[in-house]
């Protein structure tokens, strides 16, 4: 009887103290109101949740980053956050609160230990030394620190690598993370698909929605989309397509299979030939690395999709005027450019030359230490620049490799090759131990697509993109987070 008088006390005591919180809650905020504007109210009642949030499960707070950077939300409409050397974006502020998370659990969790991989040092080491060179160009007065800040922060994504290391621990921490990137691209894709049936002249998604053209010949009604997401779709898809094929079937890989079938559109409508080339690529060493009944399910999915392509194509082609044939026409022509002579010398890689001709001038005259991020590394050039562009093209160059090597020179250029040679020898040697079938096709898939970014990164700056930044660092740290696990059973048998 006692006991039941005690609680029902010590429970109205906390009804009370849960009373006074919420109005003192209630009265600070009306009294900051007065203060400041009901904007920057949300905005910090927004960033008190992202902080409770990032140290209950970081792994949302990554999910966010890439919602700001690689979906359909574009930069140019991110609000920035003032500070005094320049402004912060949402991403950054997540970034942020990722890294401080691990040192604060450092430094007050006696059993949290820091989280080392064979990658660390490599990424560290390309980090360092691509701002030791901005700084001496900053220092040098041959760039301006504010010009050289966004460059800056394109390479600090690649630093979630560390936060996936270190804050995702858990399996269910890494369920999480994995189901939300590929949620996030299948809803890319899905909003790509509605932009093209849609067509250019009603934009739904920001970036790149326009008419295709492919070596001077526009395709009316057929609209080409590049939205940020692309990254995460390409992602998705190939690694998708090594789940598919590694898994057992299951009722709910035809969910999968209908999700693989909306990437795999969503990367036809990017016409981005490098796409193309790495899914080909990717898929051809698929077939080669899998063996016994993985190869057979690689036969069988071949066979369903093949089914499927020919039950609706033959119908479009009898109509030739229809959407559907105009689509498969238009693709077919620009892959057929690949192997044409007419695009070698097409506006496109002529671009290209140019920039390459300047970058590899530059590199010859800087190579040690390269111009630092942000560094303009040419004049301006008639053949490329041309009256009412709406950019300075002169600090860009397609050709990410020479984009690194030109701005951080051969030290930074040869630390990128050592960490990727780093992360693609590990995938390529440890993906067969992973015991679970869909790790074992996450961590084989992002193998694959990386190797095809390093193709790919020959004709597009991938290595120094917003939207691709953070996505090769998520992919790095899953990798080794379900990588760790399988060598340290291994070393302890």
């Amino acid at each position: 009887m006692l006991s039941q008088k005690v609680r029902r006390r010590l429970s109205s005591y906390n009804l009370l103290s849960h009373l006074a919180v919420a109005c003192s809650a209630g009265l600070l905020l009306g009294a900051a109101a007065l203060w400041c504007s009901p904007l920057w109210m949300l905005v910090a009642l927004a960033g008190v949740g992202l902080v409770l949030a990032t140290l209950k499960r970081p792994e949302i707070a990554l999910l966010g980053i890439l919602v700001a950077t690689s979906s359909i939300v574009f930069e140019d409409r991110l609000p920035l956050i003032p500070i005094g050397i320049g402004s912060l974006h949402i991403p950054d502020l997540f970034l942020l609160a990722l890294l401080g998370l691990i040192i604060l659990r450092w430094l007050v969790e006696p059993d949290f230990k820091i989280i080392r991989t064979p990658l660390d040092w490599p990424l560290l080491a390309f980090y360092g030394v691509a701002l030791l060179a901005t700084f001496v160009a900053v220092f040098q007065s041959s760039v301006e620190f504010h010009i050289a800040r966004r460059e800056i922060r394109t390479v600090t994504y690649y630093l979630v690598f560390f936060a996936v290391t270190n804050l995702v621990r858990e399996d269910r921490q890494l369920r999480l993370l994995l189901r939300g990137l590929f949620l996030l691209a299948t809803i890319v894709a899905t909003v790509m698909i509605a932009q093209f049936l849609l067509g250019e002249s009603a934009p739904i998604l920001p970036g790149r929605v326009e008419t295709l053209s492919t070596l001077g010949t526009s395709y009316e009604g057929i609209t080409r989309i590049l939205p940020p997401g692309q990254s995460i779709m390409l992602v998705a898809f190939i690694t998708s397509t090594a789940m598919l094929i590694l898994d057992k079937f299951k009722p709910i890989n035809m969910f999968r299979f209908l999700q693989w079938g909306l990437l795999g559109l969503a990367v036809v409508l990017t016409f981005t030939r490098g796409f193309w080339v790495q899914a080909t690529l990717a898929l051809f060493l698929l077939a080669c690395l899998v063996r016994g009944q993985n190869r057979q399910r690689l036969i069988g999915w071949g066979l369903v999709v093949g089914f499927l392509a020919a039950i609706i194509l033959l119908p479009a082609f009898d109509e030739p005027e229809s959407q559907t044939a105009s689509l498969a026409r238009a693709s077919f022509e620009r892959l057929s450019t690949l192997v044409s002579g007419k695009t070698l010398g097409g506006s496109s890689l002529q671009w290209r030359y140019v920039e390459n001709e300047h970058a590899l001038s530059q590199i010859a005259a800087h190579p040690l230490l390269g111009l630092g991020l942000g560094a303009k590394y040419r004049p301006y050039d008639p053949r490329i620049d041309y009256r009412g562009m709406k950019w300075d093209a002169r600090d860009y160059i397609h050709n990410a490799h020479l984009w690194i090597l030109m701005k951080s020179g051969l030290p930074g250029y040869l630390c990128l090759v050592w960490l990727s040679l780093a992360f693609l020898l590990r995938g390529f040697k440890y993906w067969r131990l992973v015991p679970n079938s869909q790790m074992k096709g996450i961590v084989l898939g992002f193998t694959l697509t990386y190797l095809g970014v390093l193709i790919g990164a020959v004709v597009s700056p991938m290595f120094m993109q917003w939207f691709w930044t953070p996505v090769i660092g998520i992919m790095m740290g899953v990798n080794e987070v379900v990588l760790g696990k399988v060598v340290q059973k291994g070393s302890a048998g």
